[in-house]
This record gives structure tokens, C-alpha cells and sequence, in this order.
């Protein structure tokens, strides 16, 4: 008789922590199936039960910031003050997926995952589209990219390690208000 399974699942969360520190470490192209089993203690079987391939690993490590995306488009759109809401939040998401920014900001393998997964692209593209305004023009465009590029930045610093996240999250929409209405 074969050994009793847990449910699919189960492990799930195990997995993409196991997965998030390794990524950490090596990067998403660095990290393999195996390496994420063995940091475990388990067998490769073990994580292929839980994901069927690194891909659905990567998408489980961003769902809470897909989660966060999605409430910050609600929010924003509800709101006559779009372009402020949407820059709050986007604030709030970097302090609130600080550690997830840090390991998959600058990855090309999650790059690419982003590219093709069509919602993530979406949700992307409409988080611009509120920060730049109808018909933005040069400045307001380098503005964006700036604050955006700035954000992802502020995630990986180890220069703002020692920031903590209320004081983080004051100067970092302060300042993003700022630059995007300059």
C-alpha cells in the first residue's frame, strides 16, 4: 500500500517560501526545481505535486502583489484623485511586498513571466496609464519611469534597510507626489 498523500496545497506555501529565499539568493534563473526540493528536504516529486513547473512558482511568489495591483486599480478608479491614489498605493505595495521586490524586481526570467502573463501585463499597463495622465508629454513620461524605476530601487537598497515601513511609506509617496507633479 503507497504512503498517504496530503492534499494539494498543503505545501504550497512551503514551496514558494523555500523558493522566494532562494530567489533571494540566486536569482529565478539561478534556482531550479531540484534546489527548492532539496532546500526542503524533500523530493522533487514533492514540489512538482505542488507546482507543475517554475513558472507557476513565480506566479504563486506575485500573487499577493497581483492581489495588491488589483485593489490599488479599484481604488484609484474610484476615486477623483486617480493619479494620487494610484501613486499611494504603489507605495504601499513596494513597502508591503518588500521582500518579493527585492528578489524579482530586476530578474529577466521574471521579466519575461510578466511579459507573457497577459493579467500581470494588463494590470501593469493600467498602473501607468493612470500615473501619466491623459496625454502626458516628455517630462511627465520621465517622471513616471523615474518614480517607477525609483520604487523598485527603494525595495533592494541596502542603504534603506534600516527605514522603517511607516517612515518609508510617508517619504516615499511625499516624494513620489512630488516628482510626478513636477
Amino acid at each position: 500500500m503507497g504512503k498517504p498523500k496530503a492534499p494539494r496545497g498543503q505545501g504550497r506555501e512551503r514551496v514558494v517560501a523555500a523558493a522566494l529565499e532562494l530567489f533571494s539568493e540566486r536569482g529565478v534563473s539561478g534556482t531550479s526545481l531540484q534546489m527548492i526540493a532539496d532546500h526542503l528536504g524533500i523530493g522533487k516529486a514533492a514540489v512538482y505535486y505542488q507546482f507543475k513547473t517554475k513558472e507557476g512558482i513565480i506566479e504563486a511568489v506575485l500573487a499577493p502583489a497581483f492581489e495588491q495591483m488589483r485593489r490599488i486599480i479599484a481604488d484609484a478608479e474610484a476615486s477623483e484623485s486617480q493619479q494620487e491614489v494610484a501613486t499611494a498605493g504603489l507605495c504601499n505595495l513596494v513597502i508591503a511586498q518588500r521582500e518579493v521586490v527585492a528578489a524579482l524586481s530586476h530578474d529577466p526570467e521574471v521579466r519575461r513571466f510578466l511579459e507573457m502573463h497577459s493579467e500581470a501585463a494588463e494590470l501593469i499597463l493600467q498602473l501607468g496609464r493612470m500615473l501619466l495622465g491623459p496625454e502626458p508629454d516628455t517630462r511627465r513620461r520621465i517622471a513616471v519611469s523615474l518614480f517607477g524605476g525609483g520604487l523598485a530601487s527603494v525595495g533592494i537598497d541596502p542603504q534603506l534597510a534600516d527605514i522603517g515601513d511607516e517612515a518609508l511609506r510617508s517619504e516615499l509617496i511625499s516624494l513620489g507626489q512630488f516628482l510626478l507633479k513636477a
